[in-house]
């Protein structure tokens, strides 16, 4: 479903960031391999966060190991804390100043300002930054349209509290939930595009917003969904990475219903969690990694993963979804896909 090539539109900014650990050699500034040297099939994947997510993160690593068997390149993933800023840059200076990497991969956009100081201290060095803009001309961005993909969300999640008869662990409440990490615009951007969802299948359903203040902790993810529940929410979309593992999990104990992100994470829950809303972070990776070993990846550009192309999708649970609910989620997707609804964005 996620072979077509993605839109790329000019990138706009100066710099990116990333973050990789590794042993270095050579010291910054010195010219980095290329292109159709042999280190194009080394590559440094330096990981603004941990794996383990069963989200974005475990996401991207799919990419880096279907990479790593069909194309035949090696991909050294660094990870970091998502709160420790300064290991993205000392990982990612270590990884830049290497003469035998021939692309340094990184991700989130947590991670972009520190590439935008990092950078341009290796200009011969090529990077990949995902769910970022290119923002230097030695650099490579994948951006996603979060929005697209959190106003499908939010139109099924107001299809389930207006209508028990079809999910019965709803109490047609006509409250519906979004938990998220931190207060950031990608996260603003996934909100706009969940509440614009909601309000276009039934503008009297209200709109609860929660944030946990951070992304890696399950416990605190769980504790605020939990309180949603317990005030009404009939569903809950969790936009929180490794936190959201926690706030599926009260879902489930709440006897309510639940709604992924990033990746699959229906199967997580089976009965509680009715669809993910998907981010294609391995297969655009992927592609990436590809057309830099063909020789095909441009530098000082942006793609850009959207409904029309697939770079955003929905999967329901087709056990908890009924056919005709699918149908009117499918009908909303062609009409922004067509230009007919615009969802809106926290992205200027």
């Amino acid at each position: 479903m996620h072979n077509k090539r993605l839109l790329r539109v000019a990138a706009a900014g100066v710099g990116l960031t990333l973050a990789l650990a590794t042993a270095a050699c050579g010291s910054e500034g010195t010219p980095a391999a290329s292109g159709g040297k042999p280190a194009a099939k080394n590559m440094v994947a330096p990981l603004s966060g941990q794996l383990g997510d069963k989200s974005f993160m475990d996401s991207a690593n799919r990419g880096f190991k279907r990479a790593e068997t069909d194309l035949g390149v090696t991909v050294k993933v660094i990870e970091a804390s998502t709160n420790d800023a300064p290991a993205w840059e000392r990982n990612l200076r270590e990884a830049a100043k290497r003469d035998d990497v021939g692309l340094v991969l990184t991700g989130g956009t947590v991670v972009a300002s520190t590439l935008k100081k990092v950078s341009p201290a290796f200009p011969n060095q090529k990077f990949l930054i995902f769910d970022a803009p290119s923002q230097g001309p030695n650099s490579t961005g994948i951006t996603y349209a979060q929005n697209e993909g959190a106003f499908l969300a939010g139109a099924l999640a107001a299809y389930i509290t207006k209508s028990p008869d079809k999910f019965p662990k709803a109490k047609g409440s006509m409250k519906v939930g979004l938990c998220a990490g931190m207060d950031i615009p990608v996260i603003r951007d996934f909100i706009v595009g969940f509440q614009q969802g909601v309000k276009t299948v039934d503008p009297n359903v209200t709109v609860d917003v929660r944030f946990t203040g951070d992304f890696v902790s399950p416990q605190k993810g769980f504790d605020t969904a939990s309180a949603m529940f317990k005030d009404g929410a009939d569903v809950v979309y969790q936009v929180a990475g490794p936190t959201g593992i926690g706030i599926l999990k009260a879902a489930k104990e709440a006897g309510r219903y639940g709604i992924g992100t990033d990746s699959n994470q229906n199967d997580l829950h089976p009965g509680f969690i009715a669809a993910s809303v998907i981010k294609s972070v391995d297969n655009t990776v992927y592609q990436a990694i590809k057309d830099f070993t063909d020789g095909k990846l441009t530098m000082g550009e942006t793609r850009v993963g959207d409904l029309s192309n697939d770079g955003v999708s929905i999967e329901f649970d087709d056990a908890i979804v009924p056919a005709d609910v699918q149908k009117q989620i499918g009908d909303l997707k062609q009409q922004v896909t067509d230009g007919k609804i615009t969802v809106d964005t926290a992205l200027k």
